[in-house]
């Protein structure tokens, strides 16, 4: 096996794949630290910006404190330190929570350009180099693993030698996975080395691990395309039908599975126009407006004990509870559609890799998703807060309005009382529990692949 593995280094090291793919690697991982750090110092800007803004906002409200707790707030997600290896998808999904203490959550996306049209579908990044170039790469090496060496000849030669099969395909595996991640650890380093000398980006321990963690899991990615295109060899009578195999199941997992099972989540698993959702919230706000008694919309700023007041606050609260309730139905089947959709693409290692990833860094649809969760608690803390406040206060009625400040206390608080939504961080241990399902999952696509390979090449007809 050592001398076998040899072999075909060798064999590798003395074609022109070898120098051309390295050149590519590297100028990609090198592409990859250079755009990060120029996007990340604008990111971060523009995101300390946004924050100071809202305390501004927030500063000048709490001088009624029934306006911090009716208006809304704005919780921007602040950029990963990790966004060197993957972005997670995160430039198509919202980056903002919009909340109050009632009822109210929606989202909002911002852009940190100044013309978003000419933003980039995706980032090259690491995940972009593991996930495209290194996909490919696996399949130029190893589409000829077997058809090659048939139509040259040599494999008749190989196997008049006492040597098992299975033993040679294990070899040309090995060797085609220790030269890609090879490639994958020089390129990571350069551009690690590139990122550290950057005073923006903030490389700590925690980076390192998911940098660890994260070259784990494109080791068994490698690893399953490696397989993919061993066996487009093995079942093929020539190089050439074999590269073409190889390069159609690449573009299948690429780009039609994921067409595919978009076009079967958005038919199977529907969402709520958004015009359909706002006809049934109007006709139900209909409904609940008749349902209140006349005067229900009587008020006098100078009165707040004026007993109207009580029958309005409870029907503003309801209209706002209204809102909230169609908006969060919907909100649900979004999730909902995402992920039956991504269980579609199971099937596709290189979307097994991405969802990894993403769980690995705790970012996109995960990371909005538990912040969305976290903020569901911490608005019931919040209203806690204020009807706390509230309380205290005897010039107020107590009566909640969702939108107005008719009948509870508007005296002035302190900026460093008001609660405040932070992100909850999310520990190695919580990832690796949430990726441990997408790790098992490559690595018995990986083995599936190569043991079928295998069990093809046992009746591989070498002549």
């Amino acid at each position: 096996m050592k001398n076998l593995i040899k072999h075909e280094i060798q064999q590798f090291l003395y074609g022109l794949r070898f120098p051309i793919a390295l050149a590519i690697v590297l100028i990609m991982f090198v592409a990859s630290s250079v755009s990060y750090i120029g996007e990340y110092k604008e990111v971060a800007r523009k995101y300390h910006e946004q924050v100071a803004n809202q305390e501004t906002l927030l500063r000048e409200e709490a001088s009624n404190a029934t306006n911090v707790a009716t208006n809304d707030r704005s919780y921007q997600l602040s950029p990963r330190g990790s966004g060197f290896i993957s972005d997670c998808g995160e430039l198509n999904m919202p980056n903002t929570l919009v909340y109050n203490a009632y009822y109210h959550i929606e989202f909002d996306t911002k852009t940190s350009r100044n013309n978003p049209f000419i933003m980039p579908s995706s980032r090259i990044n690491w995940a972009f180099v593991i996930l495209v170039l290194f996909s490919f790469l696996a399949i130029i090496f190893s589409f000829d693993a077997i058809s090659g060496e048939r139509e040259q000849r040599t494999l008749t030669l190989c196997l008049s030698n006492p040597v098992r099969r299975s033993h040679i395909l294990a070899s040309k595996f090995i060797a085609i996975n220790t030269l890609l991640i090879t490639f994958a650890v020089t390129g990571m380093l350069l551009a690690l080395v590139i990122l550290m000398f950057a005073p923006t980006v903030q490389i700590t321990s925690e980076t390192f691990l998911e940098i660890g963690l994260f070259f784990l899991f494109g080791v068994f990615f490698i690893g399953s395309m490696t397989a993919i295109g061993m066996f487009s060899s093995v079942i093929s009578r020539s190089s050439s039908i074999s590269l073409l195999l190889s390069v159609s199941l690449w573009l299948i997992f690429m780009i039609a599975t994921p067409s595919f099972a978009q076009t079967v989540g958005m038919n199977f698993y529907p969402v709520e126009k958004y015009v359909v959702m706002w006809t049934n919230i109007n006709e139900k706000r209909k409904e609940i407006e008749a349902s209140f008694p006349d005067g229900k919309w009587t008020s006098s700023w100078n009165d707040p004990f004026l007993p109207q007041h009580e029958i309005r606050a409870a029907m503003q609260t309801a209209f706002a509870k209204n809102v909230a309730d169609f908006e969060a139905k919907r909100r649900n089947e979004q999730f909902r559609q995402l992920e039956k959709t991504r269980q579609w693409t199971w099937i596709s290692p290189l979307a097994v890799f991405e969802y990894g990833t993403e769980a690995l860094l705790d970012g996109g649809y995960l990371r909005l998703r538990k912040n969305y969760n976290d903020l569901q608690n911490f608005k019931i803390q919040y209203m806690q807060w204020f009807k706390d406040l509230d309380a205290k206060d005897d010039q107020s009625p107590h009566w909640y309005n969702a939108h107005e400040d008719y009948s509870t206390t508007k005296k002035a608080v302190t900026f460093e009382e008001i609660p405040q939504f932070t992100e909850r961080p999310t520990t190695i241990g919580e990832r690796l529990s949430e990726t441990l399902k997408y790790l098992s999952v490559m690595l018995a696509y990986m083995c599936l692949m190569f043991l079928i390979t295998v069990m093809r090449f046992e009746k591989y007809d070498v002549k």
